[in-house]
């Protein structure tokens, strides 16, 4: 057994592939050197004994024959066994792959679950609170527009209005479009009902409403900056606002965020002054003029349906 664990190749120092003849000189050198009469080595006599076996054996084919077998199969035995090794390794590898997937994949969903439940509580507070400070602004403006209102009514009560009060120039730039009377008209009478549309040149015109609320709606859509009215520059007609809106403007502020520009351009939420709690309403731009005046007011009759209503949400 123990012969058969030695490489007897490895003994002489050479290869596998060696010849009869590379193997006799191989011998013969090493021979020299550890024969027991000239190596005082305790070891030299078992190494020559060795060397002289291995010399024997691979010069006998049958014997060489055997042992290269012998080789082989323990080539075969050791790659099997590398490969079995590896193959439980990456099994192994795997396995612990897995399970450090799966302990992340729990984390992972925790953590989540958890920022959820914070994002979650978080709106919620969030939106109480929007919904808190919304419902006192829109009751401390429907306060303002109240009073604003009967600011208004009391102001304007002797007021008239002339018709260069309720005319508007308008100017557009002629070389980007060619408008006429019914297309002014037709853009226009959106913010009001129309008495007249004259234009005696191109890129310039007078619109005269029926109402000073519908000249002033249309002035605060041009100021808030009203798709419709992008294309043009809008003015009074008289080169400044008129004095009646002036004094309805400065009389009808009740604070200094509550101006009737700033109801003409914002929508704006009121309640009912008559009626307890009070209900709120969408205002339209001119509403402050008819919450004062109504439809029959001296200098503010006609006023139109759709800017004048308002609208119970």
């Amino acid at each position: 057994m123990a012969e058969e664990q030695l490489d007897w190749y490895a003994i002489l120092g050479v290869e596998r592939t060696a010849t009869s003849k590379e193997i006799t000189k191989a011998y013969r050198v090493k021979a020299l050197k550890v024969h027991p009469d000239k190596n005082p080595d305790p070891n030299a006599a078992k190494v020559f004994h060795e060397l002289s076996q291995a010399y024997d054996l691979l010069l006998d084919p049958a014997a060489r024959a055997a042992f290269d077998n012998l080789l082989n199969v323990k080539v075969q035995a050791k790659e099997r066994s590398d490969k079995y090794d590896s193959v439980r390794r990456k099994m192994k590898e795997d396995l612990e792959n897995r399970e450090n997937a799966f302990k992340k994949q729990q984390q992972d969903e925790k953590a989540a679950a958890l920022r959820m439940h914070y994002e979650m509580e978080r709106l919620k507070k969030e939106n109480i609170k929007k919904r808190e400070e919304r419902e006192a602004e829109l009751l401390k403006q429907a306060d303002q527009l109240s009073q604003a209102a009967e600011a208004v009514r009391q102001a304007a009560r002797n007021e008239e209005a002339t018709s260069l009060d309720t005319t508007l120039r308008v100017k557009w730039k002629k070389k980007k479009q060619e408008l006429g009377t019914e297309e002014l008209t037709e853009i226009f009478k959106k913010f009001g009902s129309i008495d007249s549309c004259l234009s005696k040149k191109q890129g310039s015109a007078l619109i005269s409403f029926k109402t000073l609320t519908g000249a002033f709606t249309t002035m605060a859509a041009s100021e808030r900056g009203d798709k419709d009215l992008e294309a043009f520059t809008v003015s009074w007609a008289g080169g400044s606002e008129p004095a009646l809106v002036s004094s309805l403007r400065a009389k009808s502020v009740s604070s200094p965020s509550t101006t009737l520009s700033t109801a003409a351009s914002t929508p704006t939420s009121v309640s009912s002054p008559q009626s307890a709690p009070r209900p709120a309403f969408n205002v339209a731009p001119s509403s402050v003029f008819t919450v004062a005046f109504g439809s029959s007011t001296k200098g503010f009759a006609g006023f139109p349906s759709d800017l004048c209503a308002t609208t119970c949400v």
